[in-house]
């Protein structure tokens, strides 16, 4: 059995009490870049989820959410113990500036833009500890420590498509990484899973925090798998 975070507290809460983390992260503005949309031969690329993406849109838009145009959703797995899992919620999240690889991140993705880490790209989401961050309830997210495998995993199923406003949250699961077995495959990906626009950031999570090439394709597997019970259920 897991210890779910579906009632934990939020400091990021709309009107209706609703834990709104995308809507904070989206309350940056436009900041940062733009992914520029990969195309094969000529066409897009587009997976079988585009004509039910829309509907995701649709119900983002209905429930009062700032809309990207194709957000990407984000994936993470930390294996570490209960006991650490319990000391990293409580702690306070990381910060952007603690990683020096930002700039190599842009670098190589082609972006809309300038393409340059600017300083409010650094700016961090305003929270007491990594709970109220993403200690979330409500549509289209998932978090849980699952005892029996030792590991968290969190999910959100609409994240951003703006690399600047990524920042805002991946420092912050970043700073997890040292807390992650350094024997685990523990990762984080972020990724065009509803739009089938490709990968924009796949870090390795095993003690330390690296940007890397791409997913082995049981850890891509792994969170298709997430997300694929978070897109069902905002069809319902």
């Amino acid at each position: 059995m897991g210890i779910c975070d579906g009632n934990e507290a939020c400091l990021h809460r709309d009107g209706a009490g609703t834990c709104a983390l995308q809507t904070c992260l989206h309350s940056f503005g436009s900041r940062g870049y733009h992914r520029r949309l990969q195309h094969r031969s000529g066409t897009m690329t587009v997976n079988r989820h585009v004509r039910a993406g829309m509907l995701v849109a649709g119900l983002w838009a209905a429930v009062g959410q700032v809309q990207a145009s194709e957000p990407s959703s984000l994936y993470f797995r930390c294996n570490m113990t209960a006991a650490q899992y319990a000391e990293v919620k409580a702690a306070p999240p990381g910060g952007a500036p603690a990683f020096d690889d930002w700039q190599q991140w842009f670098d190589s993705h082609g972006m809309y833009g300038p393409g340059k880490v600017r300083s409010e790209d650094l700016r961090p989401l305003v929270a007491r500890n990594l709970r109220e961050l993403v200690g979330v309830s409500g549509w289209g997210t998932y978090s849980e420590y699952d005892e029996k495998a030792g590991a968290w995993r969190f999910a959100l199923l609409q994240f951003s498509d703006n690399y600047g406003e990524m920042i805002s949250l991946l420092a912050p699961l970043r700073s997890v990484a040292p807390y992650c077995a350094a024997d685990s495959d523990s990762f984080m990906l972020v990724y065009s899973y509803i739009w089938g626009n490709g990968d924009d950031a796949y870090l390795t999570l095993n003690g330390r925090s690296q940007f890397a090439k791409a997913p082995t394709p049981a850890q891509r597997q792994e969170a298709d798998a997430v997300l694929a019970e978070l897109f069902k259920a905002a069809q319902r």
